[in-house]
């Protein structure tokens, strides 16, 4: 079991970042105003249900509990600049840097849980808010940019993608289920 201890405080730094990183990645890989409002906010909505699970590794447990604080996560997000593609490169560095970090001091299976759950954070990230369309008519769940960046995450966290449509038909439900 890996816990907080175990890592300095840069490198628990750039272990936090990782998360963040891959949140902002999907809301640029589609920019929208309304959109990127829902996706950001995804973000404190699954780090919630995250906490809540009983069975999560005490590293990710660590972790959800830092990026619970407002003041912590103001902290860590990176001064990113440029156009888009300046801004995704920037992130993937920063990505990398948390994974090879957790693949080098957390214990194997943690990582790989923890990098999975990064990326079905994006995912859920990407099924925030619908893209496209006029007036909901004719948008989707996730948009093709979206689909390429998670396929990019994916690669980059060493994980396998849901199959296509599955975080857009649990997205869906969700909605349904809370407009009851």
């Amino acid at each position: 079991m890996t816990t907080k201890s175990d890592f300095t405080a840069e490198e628990w730094r750039t272990l936090l970042a990782g998360p963040l990183a891959t949140n902002v990645y999907i809301v640029v890989a589609d920019l929208s105003v309304f959109g990127s409002i829902k996706e950001i906010m995804a973000l404190s909505k699954d780090l919630a249900e995250t906490q809540a699970k009983p069975d999560i590794p005490e590293l990710l447990r660590f972790m959800v509990a830092d990026l619970m604080d407002k003041d912590t996560v103001k902290g860590l997000m990176p001064e990113i600049k440029g156009d888009p593609e300046t801004v995704k490169a920037q992130l993937k560095e920063i990505i990398k840097a948390a994974v090879a970090i957790l693949d080098e001091k957390a214990d194997p299976d943690e990582a790989a849980y923890i990098r999975q759950w990064m990326h079905d954070l994006a995912e859920r990230t990407a099924s925030a808010a619908r893209e496209g369309g006029f007036l909901g008519i004719g948008s989707v769940r996730v948009s093709d940019q979206e689909k390429q960046a998670l396929a990019e995450l994916a690669d980059l966290l060493g994980v396998r993608a849901k199959a296509e449509g599955a975080s857009e038909e649990a997205a869906e439900a969700g909605e349904e289920a809370s407009a009851e």
